[in-house]
């Protein structure tokens, strides 16, 4: 009888167990079934085109994944968040962060900045080592950072180039795979969304998704300058305005530049590189974008004859007479009013190639950007 009552009592603990064990399987079973169906709602929702929810939050914004397009797309609207995405080049990622304004006023006009970093320099330094930043989305800019390395802004990959440099973006990378893309959203284009049809009512041109283009600037410094004033050249519908601080725009200039050298080859290589379409200096007939201008008289890195030097090859030019004069003397603050146009630069004494004469400059050069679209 000992060994039966023992025997029950097994029975009884095991079957209790069991049933146990199947509750918690069930249970388990409807939890995986909720989180599938839960998923799926969400992965359908944010895999529409134009939404750049694709994982976890990150810095403040949201990460989109290094697959995402949003080229294809013609109902695309403005960023409404600070965001990160991914965009591929050179079997890398490269990080793309936009800065949502934050309007103080609700008449503050939206507006776009793209910040250049120099070479080897972190994008989000004009934000962490600058005020431009803060104060730029303060004035309803919107702030794009992209995180472009130890590029030198040239338009192609040369065969002479230093393999680690190649590994970089260049500045048709960033208008082709960065840039133009955003014209769905209205911004880096003066036509509105592209093919957006329109008409025009007593001189007024009226897009038929009433969304216009959004102003657009971009500011650079060191070698991002040249970036700046390059991008701005090549495409003088997408920006109402540029800055270049201190920056490097004839490499004749400097021919025993290192890093002129590891990006063109050697001058006696190939001169007319040199010369060619990475040298702004000699295709300054064709600047058709207001610029502000400014370096430092002690720059120990970027000789500030780089930027006098452009200055009075834009006086020279008989192209850029018709638009914009550029006055001789640059030790300061300079401006011209010529056909609703400013032209102005800056020399600033005893400023050297650093943060601290960025910031300065930086925050000048926004309120020239506000100074031309008041103008």
């Amino acid at each position: 009888m000992a060994w039966t009552n023992k025997y029950r009592r097994f029975v009884a603990v095991f079957g209790r167990l069991d049933l146990v064990v199947a509750r918690v399987r069930l249970f388990v079973g409807i939890g995986i079934g909720l989180i599938a169906v839960f998923s799926f709602t969400v992965l359908t929702e944010n895999d529409r085109v134009g939404n750049f929810f694709y994982g976890d939050q990150r810095q403040n914004g949201f990460i989109a994944s290094a697959s995402t397009s949003i080229s294809d797309s013609k109902s695309l609207g403005c960023f409404a968040r600070d965001t990160v995405y991914f965009v591929h080049c050179n079997g890398k990622s490269i990080r793309v962060e936009i800065k949502v304004a934050r309007f103080a006023k609700a008449s503050t006009r939206q507006k776009m900045l793209l910040l250049l970093p120099g070479w080897n320099f972190s994008d989000t330094q004009w934000c962490t080592r600058t005020r431009v930043c803060d104060e730029a989305t303060k004035r309803g800019y919107d702030v794009m950072l992209v995180e472009m390395g130890k590029s030198v802004y040239m338009d192609s990959l040369y065969p002479q180039m230093r393999a680690d440099y190649r590994l970089h973006p260049t500045r048709t990378w960033l208008w082709d795979s960065v840039l133009k893309p955003l014209q769905k959203r209205t911004y880096f284009t003066d036509q509105g969304i592209p093919e957006d049809p329109t008409k025009t009512v007593n001189g007024r041109v009226l897009y038929k998704s009433m969304r216009l283009p959004i102003p657009c600037f971009v500011m650079g410094l060191s070698t991002g300058a040249r970036g700046a004033l390059l991008l701005a050249l090549e495409h003088p519908e997408a920006f109402q305005g540029c800055a270049g601080l201190s920056g490097d725009y004839n490499p004749l200039l400097m021919k025993n530049d290192n890093l002129m050298i590891n990006c063109l080859g050697k001058f006696d290589d190939v001169p007319w590189r040199w010369r060619g379409t990475n040298n702004i200096e000699m295709r300054v007939d064709f600047f058709k974008v207001p610029m502000y201008l400014a370096h430092g008289s002690d720059d120990r890195v970027v000789p500030m004859k780089q930027t006098e030097s452009l200055l009075l090859a834009i006086e020279r030019s008989e192209a850029c007479k018709a638009r914009a004069a550029f006055p001789k003397v640059y030790t300061a603050v300079t401006h011209h009013y010529l056909n609703e146009k400013i032209i102005q630069s800056e020399i600033v004494v005893g400023a050297g190639h650093d943060y601290i004469f960025w910031n300065q400059a930086g925050l000048k050069a926004l309120d020239y950007f506000d100074e031309l679209l008041n103008h």
